[in-house]
């Protein structure tokens, strides 16, 4: 045979080939077996193959660009039986270019699959060829080589359609939009119920994906975008289940919805009814299970971290949440950013001028308690707190506010001292650290930060972590010294028993010789009131009952102190009171000389309360008071009209804080500002702020309206200068010598001058600076403009 002979066998096996196919009819069975053996004779098969797959390609080629046309953004391809586009829903136009577009390549793809076939016989000996499959990886190829830049936007709207109806019974409640005739539409489809096509979307959408799995184009050109919506619909769920909602516990619900509802709707997809093959093993589908439960948790994960602001601030009310971070961030890697977005939120929304001291402390205690759940290495505490202890260093009532809130009943840092657990020594850290369950050390995390050890993070208490702000135990001593001391000044307490033990259980805390001084405050106390019942009961002195004369109307209670163990007083001004009172005083005074022999008494004037009644016209008020707030008001019974000098020499007061002291009576309507500091008496004035709960100031009745000093606000003053203060004025004797360094050294760094201090001034002074108090005495300085601080040194400002 020649050539031609054999060309006109191959056309006829292989009719593609003809450039007139259509007068071609395939040949059947028996034809195409002698035409094979002719051409595997021959060693035609080559030849063949490559003919034919050229053909093949060159077709594909011409309708790619017909393909592709679908998926353009303006109406290139006109779809039959479609409504104008602003009546219908936009996913569903894109639901039905996709379909269609696969549906033609498909067909396509299949007219090939005789011809594909018979050329496979040609390879009967060798089974490691599979033309099908190179079929289908030329026609994935040939499709991304003219790949429109936007075509996922159609891809898009496919499955988001079939997501959308594949969901619609996960929506909770009755949310059913309604059309501008107020007739009901479909959750899924967006179409009137009367006009539903939820079922057709759904077999349209298993015939597309089991085309596009027979195709072998699915992944390729579908898996970005399955994934991507599978991504956003996880995010969804876990925004629309952790909105606001700190109280539950939602990563098993969650966990539960993807293994049920995203199972289903994957199984839609790689398993479509309408295959008799599976894409994927059960197996494959597992492991990609998992990958989608990796990305929930990293999105409830991102989520909590957003919210763990408000999370650490409902504590504990959020624990749920908290658990359910720990249980999600130990399986991502986003202790990092858990850590920034943590830190901006607290600077933004916490530290700053407008919250108080007290809420930044709460928050602080809160942090600690969700940081320790959340990771219980104490890494995570350590860096993300980290700038709260360094702003409350920077505010001045930092450690009055911790004091007044560890010795205050039913507060909850209260309990946290009651309970004393884990209550570390410094001096006994590594020591326990090496001695203590060494089979159970465990090192830090790798995330942690090398030059800090988070020992002490990991195992103190919240009461330690707050000690540990300023790095010193005798600070918080000397302020709760303070707070002590004005509460027995301030309050007169009558029952000491509940500061007697939170002395105790502070002196398991700081120890017995920080804390010498309160416990003699409290015996001060107790002395006084025994010295007080004596003076008044023994028959010989002269306060007995017996001894009284008219002019003694009103008893006096003294508490006497040891003025070497009490902080220092914060009035340096002895106010002059009125001769009545003073009488009594110094009949006080004669008993307790009498009593004790060799010992007097120097009274502060100006401390104390004393209760006093005002009869006015129609009414008698009752008030407690301070000695200043008394005399004021006593005076004004002298002579009804008073200027601030003349009062302020009567007195012995300075103006300013006798003007300040006038607001009280000024606020209950007593006392009236006639011109620039000229104040009257009034009688039937009406009071600018409430009273106490204890009475009412509009009474007409007999001694039945009182008013505590100290109810208002405005009116709570300390008797004693705050532990903050006195270090500062004990710190003024350093700096002399800091002033002469800096003069002769022009610029020295912290360190250095803590060091010269050491060496030549605490020595002569006999007061003792810790760095870190030097550093806030110094940093007052800068803030004064005294001190300039610059390139991490010191120097005098000019």
């Amino acid at each position: 045979m020649d050539k031609k002979s054999y060309w006109n066998d191959i056309i006829i096996a292989f009719p593609i080939l003809s450039k007139d196919e259509q007068h071609f009819e395939q040949c059947d069975d028996e034809q195409f077996v002698v035409i094979k053996n002719i051409i595997v004779e021959n060693k035609l098969i080559s030849f063949v193959h490559g003919m034919v797959m050229n053909k093949i390609k060159q077709d594909l080629m011409a309708k790619v660009n017909e393909f592709w046309l679908y998926f353009m953004p303006n109406n290139v391809v006109e779809l039959s039986g479609l409504k104008t586009q602003e009546q219908i829903f936009e996913d569903y136009i894109g639901f039905e270019k996709f379909k269609t577009a696969i549906d033609e390549l498909f067909n396509l793809a299949q007219s090939y699959v005789d011809t594909i076939n018979r050329l496979q016989m040609l390879f009967e000996n060798n089974n490691r060829i599979n033309l099908l499959k190179n079929l289908n990886a030329q026609i994935c190829a040939l499709l991304h080589s003219q790949l429109p830049s936007d075509y996922n936007s159609i891809i898009y709207q496919f499955y988001r359609a079939a997501l959308k109806v594949f969901s619609k019974d996960d929506i909770v409640g009755d949310k059913k939009n309604t059309s501008k005739e107020g007739a009901s539409c479909c959750n899924g489809c967006n179409f009137e119920i009367v006009d539903c096509k939820c079922d057709y979307i759904l077999e349209s959408f298993h015939l597309t994906n089991w085309q596009l799995i027979t195709i072998g184009i699915l992944e390729p050109l579908a898996g970005d975008v399955i994934i991507d919506l599978i991504h956003q619909k996880i995010e969804t769920e876990v925004l629309e289940i952790t909105k606001e909602n700190f109280g539950e516990h939602q990563v098993s619900t969650l966990e539960k919805w993807i293994d049920t509802n995203v199972y289903d709707w994957m199984k839609y997809i790689y398993k479509p009814k309408c295959s008799t093959t599976l894409n994927l093993e059960d197996t494959n589908i597992e492991v990609f299970m998992k990958k989608l439960k990796h990305l929930l948790y990293e999105s409830y994960t991102r989520t909590r971290i957003d919210q763990l602001f408000n999370i650490i601030i409902e504590y504990p009310d959020s624990e749920p949440a908290v658990i359910d971070l720990s249980f999600t961030l130990h399986k991502t890697n986003l202790k990092s950013e858990l850590c920034k977005k943590l830190q901006n939120a607290l600077h933004s929304r916490l530290l700053h001028p407008a919250v108080n001291t007290i809420d930044i402390i709460t928050a602080y205690t809160a942090a600690i308690k969700v940081l320790r759940k959340i990771d219980p290495c104490g890494a995570l505490l350590q860096e993300v707190t980290q700038p709260i202890r360094a702003y409350l260093r920077s505010r001045k009532d930092t450690v009055r506010c911790v004091m007044t809130t560890l010795t205050e009943e039913g507060h909850y840092l209260t309990d946290e001292l009651v309970r004393n657990e884990n209550v570390l020594d410094e001096d006994d850290i590594y020591e326990e650290e090496n001695m203590t369950d060494w089979t159970k050390w465990m090192p830090d995390p790798v995330d942690a930060n090398p030059s800090k050890s988070s020992k002490r993070f990991r195992n103190s208490d919240t009461v330690s972590m707050l000690v540990d702000i300023y790095g010193t135990r005798e600070l918080f001593v000397n302020e709760y010294r303070a707070l002590l001391a004005d509460r027995l000044l301030t309050q007169f307490m009558d029952n000491i028993g509940d500061e007697i033990r939170y002395l105790e259980l502070l002196k398991l805390r700081f120890g017995d010789s920080l804390l010498h001084s309160c416990s003699v405050m409290l015996k001060d106390v107790y002395d006084s009131k025994r010295i007080n019942h004596h003076l008044y009961s023994d028959p010989t002195s002269n306060l007995s009952s017996n001894n009284l004369n008219n002019e003694l109307e009103f008893p006096v209670r003294a508490i006497i102190v040891s003025n070497q163990f009490w902080p220092n007083f914060k009035d340096n001004f002895n106010v002059e009171l009125p001769p009545v009172i003073q009488k009594h005083l110094d009949n006080y005074t004669k008993a307790f000389e009498s009593f004790k022999g060799n010992r007097t008494l120097n009274w502060k004037p100006n401390l104390g309360i004393i209760n006093i009644d005002l009869q006015l016209r129609d009414k008698i008020l009752n008030f407690t008071v301070s000695p200043i707030h008394a005399t004021i008001i006593w005076h004004f019974q002298e002579q009804e009209e008073w200027t601030i000098n003349d009062l302020s020499i009567k007195m012995c007061v300075p103006a300013t804080t006798l003007r300040r002291r006038i607001g009280f009576w000024q606020n209950q309507g007593l006392l009236r500002e006639k011109s620039f500091d000229k104040f009257i008496f009034v009688e039937d004035g009406i009071p600018t702020t409430s009273l106490s709960g204890k009475g009412n100031r509009n009474s007409v009745v007999s001694r039945n309206s009182e008013f505590v000093y100290g109810d208002d606000d405005d009116e709570m003053e300390s008797a004693v200068a705050s532990a903050q203060d006195q270090r500062e004025e004990e710190l003024q004797v350093f700096w002399s010598y800091i002033v002469g360094m800096l003069t002769n050294l022009d610029s020295l760094p912290l360190d250095r001058i803590h060091q010269m201090l050491k060496m030549f001034a605490t020595q002569g002074t006999g007061v003792d600076c810790s760095l870190t108090q030097l550093r806030l005495f110094l940093d007052e300085k800068v803030k004064q403009h005294l001190l300039i601080f610059t390139g991490g040194r010191y120097k005098l400002a000019k």
